[in-house]
């Protein structure tokens, strides 16, 4: 099973007063390394003034980039899933996120972002397997 981070499950990690954090560190015991995405890191980065502890996360092995995603290769899919919900309208983490997921039959995202993800499609008319916050 691979497990993809988004960008909620590592604020809610490295921002103690998250109402998620309990959650997310709950996951990080019991299922990292969690691979995830460029577009993912630099949004999480965007939430902290100093990205020592995501970095951290990333030199430790607990966050992987995904060697099966390149956004380079999967530019023209990722353009036609942000085409299709232009009405949300999809970032380009949550665009990246579906489309890891189109390359992993057995995977899950985990997220805090339950409207969105919730309304994604993989493969056109498939759920996307996602472990949202209780």
């Amino acid at each position: 099973m691979k497990e993809i981070a988004d960008t909620g499950l590592l604020v809610a990690l490295l921002a103690r007063n998250d109402p998620h954090h309990p959650w997310a560190v709950d996951a990080f015991r019991k299922y990292a390394p969690f691979v995830t995405c460029d577009a993912v890191l630099a949004e999480a980065g965007s939430f902290f003034p100093d990205p020592t502890a995501l970095l951290t996360l990333v030199a430790r092995g607990d966050v992987l980039l995904d060697p099966d995603f390149m956004l380079g290769c999967e530019a023209p899919r990722i353009l036609a899933l942000a085409a299709k919900y232009r009405d949300r309208p999809m970032d380009l983490a949550d665009a990246c996120l579906v489309r890891m997921s189109e390359l992993a039959a057995r995977c899950r995202i985990w997220t805090v972002d339950r409207a969105d993800f919730s309304a994604y499609r993989r493969h056109g008319r498939q759920t996307i397997p996602c472990e949202f916050p209780r």
